[in-house]
C-alpha cells in the first residue's frame, strides 16, 4: 500500500486554500495491472470544527478491502479557515475533479467515484450530490458540473437539515441559560453563533433552507446509500427520513437503514474505531456489507 499526503489546490496549503488530502493507494496486482480500482472520498465528521481521526483512515482501509483506491479530504474547518457554506464542498468537488483528472496514475476508474460522508463531513457529500449541477461549485473548481458529480454517496449518520438540529437542541429550556468563560452567552446564543458560522450569515430559517441538501434533491443526485441511528442525539434521524422521501419523489435511487440503537460518530464499527461503546458498535456494524452490496447494485463494485 502506498500513503501520501498532497495540498488540494495547489503545491502547498494556503490561508485561502488550506485543504489536504490522504491517498491509500494499493499497488496493481500483478495479473490485474490495468484493471483500474473505483474510487471512494472520504469527509469524515467533526461539526465543521475540525475531522475526527477515527472517521478517516479506518474508513479508508475499511473500503481499501473492498476494492477501492481511498482519499481522506480535510476539507476546510474552522480550524483551518473559512468553513461556511459552500467553501467544504468546493473542496470536495475539486477532490472528485482531480481524482478523475489524475485516474491513469491513481489506478482509478473515473467512472466510480464514491463520496463517503459522516455527520458533518455527511452535510458536505449530500450538498455536492444534490447542488452538483444546479449551484456554483463547478465554476468553483473550474471544470464541468459532470467532472464533480459523485457516482454514488454513502452517508453515514448525516448532519443534513440544521433547521432540525436547532428545533432539537432548543427544546431544552436549559439552553437559555448562561454558560461559564463565554462571557454571559447562553447555550442559544453559541448555538446561533455555530449556525451562523456554518451558513456563513446570519442563521435565519430561510438560510439554512438554502443551505439543507434535502431541499435540492432533483432526479440528477446520484445514487445514494444513508444509515443513522434511531437513537442519535447528535444529528436527528427524522432528518434521514425527509432525505429518503425526497429522493424518492424525484426517483432517485436510495437505500436507507436506520438502526435502533448506536447513538452518533461510529464510523465502520470495528475494531480500529471501538471506544469502550462494543454494543453500540455491534449494532450498526452491518452498514459497510450492505453499503458494498448497494455499491455492486449500482456498478461501482
Amino acid at each position: 500500500m502506498i500513503v501520501e499526503q498532497h495540498a488540494l489546490w495547489g503545491d502547498e496549503p494556503s490561508a485561502e486554500r488550506p485543504a489536504t488530502f490522504t491517498a491509500y493507494l494499493s499497488e496493481p496486482v500483478p495479473a490485474r495491472a490495468d484493471a483500474p480500482r473505483p474510487a471512494v472520498i472520504i469527509c469524515g465528521g467533526g461539526s465543521f470544527t475540525g475531522i475526527a481521526a477515527h472517521e478517516q483512515e479506518p474508513v479508508a482501509l475499511a473500503f481499501l478491502r473492498l476494492g477501492f483506491q481511498a482519499f481522506t479530504l480535510d476539507y476546510v474547518t474552522s480550524s483551518t479557515g473559512d468553513v461556511s457554506f459552500p467553501n467544504p464542498e468546493a473542496d470536495l468537488a475539486k477532490m472528485i475533479s482531480r481524482v478523475r483528472a489524475e485516474a491513469k496514475d491513481l489506478h482509478v476508474d473515473p467512472d466510480r467515484v464514491v463520496a463517503v460522508g459522516f455527520s458533518a463531513g455527511g452535510f458536505v457529500c449530500a450538498s455536492l450530490a444534490a447542488e452538483w449541477r444546479s449551484g456554483d461549485l463547478a465554476g468553483r473548481v473550474g471544470d464541468r458540473p459532470e467532472h464533480i458529480r459523485p457516482d454514488a454517496v454513502i452517508l453515514g449518520y448525516p448532519l443534513l437539515d440544521l433547521r432540525i438540529v436547532r428545533e432539537e437542541r432548543t427544546r431544552d429550556p436549559r439552553i437559555d441559560l448562561r454558560v461559564p468563560k463565554t462571557g454571559g452567552k447562553t447555550g442559544r446564543d453559541l448555538l446561533n453563533d455555530y449556525l451562523a458560522m456554518v451558513v456563513g450569515g446570519e442563521a435565519t430559517d430561510e438560510r439554512m433552507a438554502e443551505v439543507c441538501p434535502t431541499t435540492h434533491v432533483t432526479r440528477d443526485m446520484p445514487p445514494t446509500f444513508v444509515w443513522g441511528t434511531a437513537d442519535d442525539r447528535t444529528c436527528p434521524i427524522s432528518q434521514v427520513y425527509d432525505l429518503a422521501s425526497a429522493c424518492a419523489a424525484a426517483g432517485v435511487a436510495h437505500e436507507v437503514h436506520v438502526f435502533d440503537r448506536g447513538g452518533h460518530g461510529l464510523s465502520v464499527a470495528d475494531v480500529n474505531t471501538c471506544a469502550d461503546n462494543e454494543e453500540a458498535q455491534a449494532a450498526v456494524r452491518p452498514w459497510v456489507g450492505l453499503a458494498a452490496a448497494f455499491l455492486e447494485r449500482c456498478g461501482i463494485l
